[in-house]
């Protein structure tokens, strides 16, 4: 639908001026009589059209739910929500998508259904919420869980970024430094060194070695490792037992094993207890928890719990036999299950794994920052050894 910016004049007698969303001038014309507006002038504004690969930022998704929990507990029937929400969100593509959906709800669909015909944008696990928002009479609380699960889930994806952006960056300059030393620098001392007919030792042959190497097969030294990478991510994407035996051995690594484990487990019990609190029963929560978690032996473990689950045995005990789980994380869901007061459970739960991720992402980088460091000075230091140990001797070998 074409954004209108309009000029009208109200009961008053003054000058107002906006911008709707219309079908035409005829619709824009009516909706403005509705609030006791008369229109003046108006003209279309020119946009760009959203493309089908354009991705709806998770900011504009939140300020929807926000949008549509405040309408639905002010009471305003759900058709007219979705159209008020539509017409004030700048997303162009979320506004199309908004104007399917609108379409829906107005043909008599439920709500869950016509958000499900847009599954890229709104995924299983967010019309999960809603479907059950619509059989609870809670479609407000169900939005509400939803904006604090999108903002929560960023917050995540900014301490992943975190842990892995300064490892990175450190890697690009160190590779960076060594390459210009190997191709440019060690080069031309080393020739000086070869022609001055110094004594060479172990470790500058070493280097001048090295030094051929990356002059030689400096392709060969960039392209294995990074078309290594390339097959293990492909291999990952296409076998399910190669992926699953990665992530296992993800788990096994130090410094990076326990902190993808606490992210995995804290989405888990983020998720559970989204869906748990808004009126969805254990099974179908661990159900909607599964599939937030990322790695494939965490996935099995809550697959094992669920199984469990449904055998009859209790949460709690399902929860100790997965071994993935904290023993105070499990005392925590006994707690809630022996009181019958799970909601207060699942908020202490959360509070624990959000402080023990910010622990652990802190832990990592400041674990890895050092170790970098100490790597990046080691070369530095052959190198400077290797260039300047033979010059030192033979000056200390004259006489003057």
């Amino acid at each position: 639908m074409p954004n209108y910016n309009y000029s009208a004049i109200n009961e008053m007698g003054r000058t107002i001026r906006g911008t709707i969303v219309a079908d035409n001038e005829l619709d824009l014309e009516a909706r403005l009589k509705e609030v006791g507006v008369d229109l003046v002038s108006a003209h279309e504004m020119k946009h760009k059209k959203s493309s089908r690969f354009s991705k709806i930022k998770n900011k504009d998704v939140i300020l929807m739910c926000l949008q549509m929990e405040q309408l639905d507990r002010a009471g305003v029937p759900l058709h007219d929500a979705l159209n008020d929400v539509r017409d004030s969100t700048e997303s162009p593509k979320l506004r199309d998508v908004l104007t399917g959906v609108y379409e829906g709800v107005k043909n008599g669909d439920m709500l869950s259904n016509a958000l499900g015909a847009y599954p890229r944008v709104f995924n299983d696990v967010f019309t999960g919420l809603v479907a059950a928002g619509e059989k609870t009479g809670k479609l407000a609380d169900a939005f509400a869980h939803l904006s604090e699960h999108i903002k929560w889930s960023d917050e995540i994806m900014r301490k992943i970024k975190k842990a892995t952006r300064y490892p990175m960056v450190l890697l690009v300059v160190i590779s960076g430094v060594i390459s210009v030393m190997m191709l440019f620098v060690v080069p031309k001392l080393v020739d000086f060194i070869l022609a001055q007919g110094f004594t060479i030792p172990l470790h500058t042959r070493a280097l001048i070695a090295v030094s051929h190497a990356f002059e030689g097969y400096w392709y060969l030294i960039f392209g294995v490792p990074i078309g290594l990478i390339m097959g293990i991510l492909a291999l990952y994407r296409a076998f399910e037992e190669f992926a699953y035996k990665i992530d296992s051995m993800t788990l096994m690594t130090p410094l990076i094993g326990p902190v993808v484990r606490k992210i995995d487990m804290a989405r888990f019990t983020h998720f559970f207890a989204v869906m748990f609190n808004s009126g969805i029963d254990v099974l179908e929560a661990l159900e909607g928890g599964n599939k937030v978690v990322k790695n494939r032996v965490l996935k099995e473990a809550v697959e094992l719990v669920k199984r469990n689950v449904t055998e009859g045995n209790s949460l709690t005990s399902s929860l100790r036999l997965s071994n993935q789980f904290p023993n105070l994380v499990v005392r925590m869901f006994k707690v809630g299950e022996d009181s019958g007061n799970m909601h207060d459970a699942l908020e202490n739960i959360n509070f624990f794994y959000s402080r023990e991720v910010n622990d652990s992402v802190d832990k990592m980088v400041g674990a890895i920052q050092p170790i970098m460091t100490a790597v990046m000075g080691i070369l530095i230091f052959w190198i400077i050894a290797a260039i300047f140990g033979p010059l030192y001797e033979s000056f200390s070998k004259m006489k003057f």
